[in-house]
């Protein structure tokens, strides 16, 4: 929560900064579903199960080809993990939230159909409603593609794919690892891939 409020400050500070002519703010709710990620733990494997995702996409445009975005991502799902140091498997539900803040590059065919491209950088944060286990917020990457549609000046569909990274060190620590710090391959273990659609709401032309 106090990443999204300092992104949300630092992007009204950036609205009311820039000139207004020309410049497009658009409100895009939307769903989609994120793929499943596994990863290895100490003696064993863990993995956040597939489900469907919901977000909000908040984008700026001061320049023609360059839009400012920030974006909320919320994904509700199970976690399991199996190590031979568990006394047993464990299933637990969990929540993962990615605030982030970048830009996208526009690809303006026509009035209608935009592409785009962009890069992100924020938060994620890994919580579990039903367990003790802490929750934990890790520095993120992300990186997405996709087309606008606009059906008329004021609304659009927007689909896109995305990939959210929580940069995690090789050793460092994830909730139920059974020897906290130790055995977790890679710098990214956690790499959900999303296939998203919205509604585009334009708020000004």
């Amino acid at each position: 929560m106090r990443a999204l409020l300092v992104s949300i400050f630092f992007f009204s500070i950036i609205l009311g900064s820039a000139p207004s002519w020309g410049q497009k703010l658009e409100l895009t709710p939307y769903t989609g579903y994120t793929f499943g990620s596994g990863f290895d733990i100490t003696g064993g494997r863990a993995k956040l199960e597939g489900n469907a995702n919901l977000g909000l996409f908040l984008g700026y445009t001061p320049k023609r080809f360059t839009e400012l975005e920030l974006s909320y991502n919320f994904l509700g799902t199970n976690a399991t993990a199996n190590s031979i140091y568990l006394l047993e498997n464990i299933v637990s539900r969990s929540h993962l939230h990615f605030v982030t803040f970048g830009f996208n590059r526009l690809i303006i065919i026509n009035e209608q159909l935009t592409f785009f491209s962009g890069l992100k950088l924020g938060s994620a944060t890994l919580n579990f409603p039903d367990e003790d286990f802490e929750g934990q917020s890790r520095f993120s990457i992300g990186i997405q593609a996709g087309m606008k549609y606009y059906i008329t000046d004021r609304i659009g569909l927007r689909s896109q794919a995305h990939l959210l990274l929580p940069v995690i060190s090789e050793g460092g620590s994830l909730w139920w690892n059974p020897n906290t710090g130790v055995g977790i391959s890679g710098w990214s273990p956690i790499l959900p891939f999303s296939l998203n659609f919205g509604m585009i709401i334009r708020l000004g032309v």
